[in-house]
């Protein structure tokens, strides 16, 4: 008989517990100021990112050539054949870096209102790389039969400078 008036106390005493928690909580938040809810917090003035510049990639057909090394070529291949890629996704930093160690958004280049830049090719003499062909080889023609084949050549990209060039904006997530 006593168990039965036990079990049924129990339940009792635990409905009241739990009425009178939000009392305990509201008095707890009166006693101290946890949160101060009449500041502000000031401006968030975050260092912006940085980076030393961008390289446009050069691809032949669709393999990316390498900057760092010879990239070896058919003889009959057409300059029409190289082309560039300007989006803000395969465009690679050159030692980017943030003051605050925020971690760069994927892809971390975006151009300004989506708009990307004319970008053309420049071939010229690998010994002479500073000094672009001229005149520089026809697009539709084989490197062969302008005379180029067996000749070391450099190509870069080069941003068209007769129109604006839009903002290239560098992103981190914070």
């Amino acid at each position: 008989m006593k168990s039965k008036k036990c079990v049924g106390f129990l339940p009792w005493l635990l409905l009241c517990a739990l009425s009178l928690t939000p009392f305990f909580a509201q008095a707890v938040r009166s006693s101290g100021a946890w949160q101060e809810l009449t500041e502000q917090t000031a401006a968030i003035n975050g260092t912006p990112p940085q980076a030393d510049s961008v390289t446009i990639p050069v691809y032949q057909g669709s393999v990316q050539l390498r900057s760092d090394a010879a990239n070896p070529v058919d003889y009959s291949a057409k300059p029409s054949q190289f082309s560039t890629s300007d989006a803000g996704s395969a465009l690679t930093l050159t030692n980017p870096h943030d003051t605050e160690g925020d971690i760069f958004a994927v892809p971390p280049l975006v151009w300004q209102a989506e708009r990307a830049p004319t970008v053309t090719l420049v071939w010229a003499d690998a010994a002479t790389p500073d000094t672009p062909l001229d005149p520089q080889p026809v697009s539709n023609i084989s490197f062969c039969a302008q005379n180029l084949a067996g000749r070391h050549l450099v190509v870069w990209s080069q941003l068209d400078t007769s129109t604006a060039i839009p903002p290239l904006w560098l992103l981190t997530r914070t």
